[in-house]
C-alpha cells in the first residue's frame, strides 16, 4: 500500500463529493477508493473538514493548520496532494520537499500566484531532483482528451489547420485548463493577440477574461479563442478543423463529436461534413481525478514520465502573461515564453 497525505481540504481536496454522488471529483476519495493507495493524513483548517474527512476516510488523521510540520514528520509518505490557494505555494514546497518522505508532489493549479515565484519552485525542485512533481491540469486525466491526441498525432482527419477555443472564467481559472489542452493535444500557443477583454465574475479578482487570437505548433496553425460572460452560463469548448475532418469537445468535455467528409449530393467536386462518432457522457464513463490517482501509482510502480510535469502545469502563466501584456498595449502581437 502507498501513503498518501492531503494538504488543503477544500473543494478539490474533499468536499467535491460531500455527498458522495459515485463519481470521484475530490482528492480524499480517488485516494480513498484505490485499491493500493491508504489515506493515512489530511491538513485543514476548521473542524467541520475534520468531520466531513471521516465521512469519506475515517481511518486518516486530522490535522489542523498549524500541524503540518508534525504531520510531515509522523508519516511515511510516498504521495502528497497540495491542494491550498497558491498564495505561500514556494513556502509550503518547501516544507514538503524537506520534511516529508513523499516521492510524488501532486499539485493543484495554479502552480503559483505567479511566474517568479514558479520559477523559485522550479529551482527548489531541482534541488530535490529524487522528487517528482505531478500539476492536476485535470484534461490530462480525460480519456476523450487522450483519444482526440490520438487522432491528431495519427492524423485520422488530415492534418491540423484552426482550433476554435470558447470559453469563461478567467485566464488562470478556465484559461489555464484551456490552454494546457490545446497544447496537450496539438502542440503549445505560440502567439497570442488580444481583441477584447469580456467582463465576468472574476474581474474581482484581476482574473481577466480575453478574446484573442493565437498561433500554435510551430505556427503551423492559427487560432481564435472566444471569451464569453460567466455570469449568463459557463463554457469550455475546443473545435479542431482539420483539411479532413472536424473535432468537437463540448460541456466541458462531456460530449466529443467527430466528423469526417464525404462527396457533396449536389456540388460535384465539393464535401460535407458527416458525423461519425458522437460520445456523450464521456466524463461520466471514467473519473479524471480516479485516472490520475491511477497514474501516480503506475509513476511509483512503473517509473513512467509524468503525464502532467512541473513544465506543463507552469506553462499556463506564461500565456496569461502574453495576454495581459498584449491587453496592456492596446492588441499588440506578443510571444508566449515557451518551456
Amino acid at each position: 500500500m502507498y501513503h498518501a497525505a492531503i494538504i488543503g481540504l477544500g473543494k478539490i481536496g474533499l468536499t467535491f463529493d460531500i455527498p458522495y454522488k459515485g463519481r470521484v471529483n475530490s482528492h480524499a476519495m480517488a485516494y480513498h477508493l484505490h485499491p493500493e493507495v491508504a489515506l493515512v493524513a489530511a491538513v485543514g483548517r476548521r473542524q467541520e473538514q475534520a468531520d466531513q474527512l471521516a465521512m469519506i476516510a475515517p481511518e486518516a488523521a486530522y490535522y489542523g493548520d498549524q500541524a503540518l510540520s508534525s504531520m510531515l514528520k509522523s508519516h511515511q509518505l510516498d504521495i502528497i496532494s497540495i491542494c491550498t490557494p497558491p498564495t505561500i505555494r514556494y513556502e509550503l514546497m518547501q516544507m514538503v520537499l524537506e520534511q516529508s518522505t513523499a516521492r510524488l508532489i501532486f499539485l493543484e493549479k495554479p502552480v503559483a500566484s505567479g511566474i517568479e515565484e514558479a520559477e523559485r519552485i522550479v529551482a527548489l525542485c531541482k534541488q530535490h531532483s529524487e522528487r517528482t512533481v505531478v500539476v492536476n491540469l485535470s484534461r490530462r486525466w480525460s480519456e476523450g482528451a487522450m483519444q482526440i491526441r490520438a487522432a491528431v498525432r495519427n492524423e485520422t482527419y488530415g492534418k491540423l489547420k484552426k482550433i476554435h477555443l470558447r470559453y469563461s472564467r478567467g485566464i488562470y481559472n478556465t484559461g489555464s485548463h484551456l490552454f494546457d489542452l490545446v497544447r496537450y493535444v496539438a502542440g503549445s500557443i505560440e502567439q497570442v493577440t488580444v481583441v477584447e477583454r469580456i467582463p465576468t465574475n472574476l474581474d474581482a479578482i484581476e482574473d481577466w477574461t480575453y478574446s484573442f487570437l493565437f498561433t500554435a505548433a510551430n505556427n503551423s496553425v492559427t487560432g481564435y479563442a472566444e471569451a464569453f460572460d460567466d455570469r449568463h452560463y459557463n463554457l469550455f469548448e475546443l473545435v479542431l478543423y482539420f483539411d479532413g475532418g472536424v473535432i468537437e469537445m463540448l460541456q466541458g468535455g462531456d460530449v466529443i463529436r467527430y466528423y469526417g467528409t464525404e462527396p457533396h449530393p449536389l456540388q460535384a467536386g465539393m464535401r460535407n461534413l458527416v458525423l461519425e462518432r458522437d460520445e456523450q457522457d464521456v466524463l461520466g464513463k471514467s473519473s479524471n481525478m480516479g485516472n490520475a490517482i491511477a497514474h501516480l501509482v503506475h509513476m511509483l510502480e512503473a517509473g513512467v514520465e509524468p503525464l502532467c510535469s512541473l513544465a506543463d502545469g507552469i506553462y499556463p502563466l506564461y500565456v496569461a502573461e502574453a495576454l495581459n501584456q498584449s491587453y496592456a498595449r492596446g492588441g499588440t502581437s506578443e510571444h508566449v515564453n515557451l518551456i
